[in-house]
């Protein structure tokens, strides 16, 4: 398990003990009227969504470290994802339960926006997990997408392959989900670099910069990858 998965774990189950001892840090609620909150049932509300908090972070560190004990690590890195975006629109609708009041157009927007955020959700896992497009043009490598880059051929001091890569220790800034991983990560061994992944397994691309910023990436198979390789090292040598 990455101290990121436990990380975000924890700070679920921690939001979840906290909504319960101060209700007015749940959304809406804290928004009503005097009279309002006189009709939402406060003690069942908000022991529900501390239940539910509290689920969705169990789950994200049970299932991250389960999933990496089977094997199956790109299972674990989705995780984070697919289970707040199940457990949370979940909890917005059923906590719709304890309201009293009468729900009119207040619902309806509820609904409105639980359904914008599984678009919104989703239209970011598509960008995410789309691969970036690399491009090279004249003495210049252009990685599109997600927290892409351009670099000139001149900037880069080293380009080897790599069959394995060692653990990733955090994401710093970046998006992980299944296969691909994007953006700024710190690795066993490597430390800082920028990773622009769609396989979790070799080879590797590694570059490395003459200011020291590593960029580390593959595609989805390995013919890919090598060819790749082959048309860098071939522009920077010219």
């Amino acid at each position: 398990m990455t101290v990121m998965n436990l990380i975000l774990g924890l700070f679920f189950i921690g939001l979840g003990f906290l909504v319960k001892a101060v209700p007015d840090l749940i959304a809406g609620y804290n928004t009503m009227s005097k009279e309002q909150k006189a009709n939402v049932d406060i003690r069942g509300l908000s022991t529900f969504m501390r239940n539910v908090l509290i689920v969705i972070g169990l789950v994200i560190i049970a299932g991250n470290f389960l999933s990496r004990l089977l094997g199956f690590p790109m299972i674990a890195s989705s995780l984070n994802f697919i289970i707040p975006f199940v457990g949370i629109p979940f909890a917005i609708v059923k906590a719709q339960k304890f309201d009293h009041n009468k729900q009119g157009s207040k619902a309806k927007m509820v609904y409105v926006v639980v359904g914008f955020v599984v678009l919104f959700v989703t239209g970011l896992l598509y960008y995410g997990t789309t691969p970036a497009k690399i491009e090279i043009n004249g003495e210049s490598i252009h990685i599109s997408g997600m927290y892409g880059i351009e670099l000139k051929g001149s900037d880069i001091q080293e380009i080897t392959m790599r069959e394995k890569l060692p653990s990733i220790i955090i994401r710093t800034n970046g998006f992980s989900f299944g296969s691909s991983n994007k953006g700024n990560f710190r690795l066993e061994e490597i430390g800082k670099c920028k990773l622009f992944l769609q396989s979790e397994s070799g080879p590797y691309l590694v570059m490395i910069k003459k200011n020291g910023e590593k960029i580390i990436l593959n595609r989805k198979n390995k013919i890919e990858t090598e060819q790749v390789f082959e048309n860098i090292k071939t522009m920077i040598n010219k």
